[in-house]
């Protein structure tokens, strides 16, 4: 989803904006440091209850290490689009505003809070989440434009290697529940890697494809945006051998990241605390 915010809000995403010849100044002037240290300071906190090893400090650490690792990752997820347009050559205020880290410059209706609920609800699988808007025709060639959606899930890939690193160090061989929720985690990223490398619209695989694509093309196929993650959920949900083979090849990955995938099902199973085990 890369057009005109349809939603912006100037209360939420106003702002002056600082400007700098330098294009990598500039991103790093847009960003809110205090944001990034207060997730660091919560991800570290959660760590510290998890490293207690204590019964009554399960859950809330779990909770609250896989839902502030997951609102980082999307926030970095986001802030890579928006810094790699910016890279491209889209100067625009909008694209500027997206990189200040902050995850209320992300939200979408949607993606950001119906379907997150409604997959919590089915699964513990909240994985759609913040959108940018970015202007594609500032930005020249096609590989620079396929680099804006690829950007995304590099990050996301970034982060399930950053913590599977405790797995291989064998930090967390004798904390089970941080195992267990720092797992999670990896699950977590690592599907929403391969959920988005789907060439289906209006995910960033499509967004890596489209610029080669015939004009007319793209516009027909994005004209099935709104529905393509739909249909793909259903699909995951309601179509056993696509599930069976979709969470396999998640697994497989974490596998080759060296974490232990019945880790995240444990993990999963702290996490939906108010389901009966």
């Amino acid at each position: 989803m890369y057009n005109q915010n349809p939603y912006r809000s100037e209360i939420l995403y106003g702002g002056g904006l600082r400007r700098s010849p330098n294009p990598l100044q500039a991103i790093a002037a847009q960003i809110n440091w205090e944001i990034v240290a207060a997730f660091l300071i919560l991800v570290g906190f959660f760590i510290f209850l998890l490293w207690q090893n204590q019964p009554s400090l399960v859950v809330p650490g779990t909770v609250g290490l896989v839902l502030v690792g997951w609102v980082f990752s999307l926030c970095l997820h986001e802030f890579a689009h928006a810094a790699t347009a910016y890279i491209g050559g889209d100067h625009s205020d909008s694209t500027r505003s997206y990189l200040s880290f902050n995850p209320l410059k992300y939200l979408h209706p949607v993606l950001s809070i119906l379907l997150p609920i409604i997959f919590i609800l089915l699964g513990g699988i909240a994985l759609p989440g913040g959108a940018v808007y970015v202007n594609r025709n500032l930005v020249r060639g096609r590989v620079r434009q396929s680099a804006i959606s690829l950007a995304g899930p590099l990050m996301n890939g970034l982060v399930a290697i950053v913590a599977s690193i405790p797995f291989w160090l064998g930090i967390t061989d004798n904390h089970p529940a941080l195992a267990n929720a720092l797992a999670l985690l990896v699950f977590f990223q690592v599907f929403s890697v391969v959920l988005n490398i789907l060439p289906i619209p209006p995910l960033d695989g499509f967004g890596i494809i489209s610029p080669w694509l015939p004009r007319e093309l793209q516009n027909a196929l994005y004209t099935f945006a709104n529905f393509g993650i739909l249909i793909i959920f259903a699909a995951l949900w309601l179509v056993q051998p696509v599930a069976l083979a979709f969470f396999n090849f998640v697994f497989s990955i974490m596998i080759l990241l060296r974490v232990d995938p019945s880790l995240a099902l444990s993990g999963l199973a702290t996490f939906q605390f108010w389901q009966p085990q």
